[in-house]
């Protein structure tokens, strides 16, 4: 009867962990400090990337019109907004961008 005691114990000790986890789960829910995956909100951020160590360029949805955004650890800065990204990838735009850069420099607009 021991080892029934045992577990009947453990069993209960686990109960009562699982349910406390449970209730902060849901009060850090409500309190707003827990993001909820299931929200479909206004903003997405469709991609980051690194340029240097602790600073992105982002490209941000919001209500359909595209932004890119320079982040370090001072500040964030609105680099510009795309008019029209489309189906177009993070990394199309980039080497478009690029090309069209090094026209300008080499004066070929």
């Amino acid at each position: 009867m021991d080892s029934l005691e045992l577990i009947a114990k453990m069993t209960g000790a686990l109960a009562l962990v699982l349910g406390v986890m449970f209730i902060v789960a849901l009060v850090l829910r409500r309190l707003g400090l827990v993001a909820q995956s299931t929200k479909k909100g206004v903003i997405e951020v469709v991609e980051n990337r690194a340029i240097l160590p602790k600073r992105y360029i982002s490209l941000v949805k919001v209500a359909g019109n595209y932004y890119l955004i320079g982040s370090t650890e001072q500040g964030i800065t609105l680099l510009g907004s795309l008019d029209s990204l489309g189906a177009k990838g993070f990394d199309e735009f980039v080497a478009e961008e690029v090309a069209a850069q090094s026209g300008k420099e080499d004066g070929h607009e």
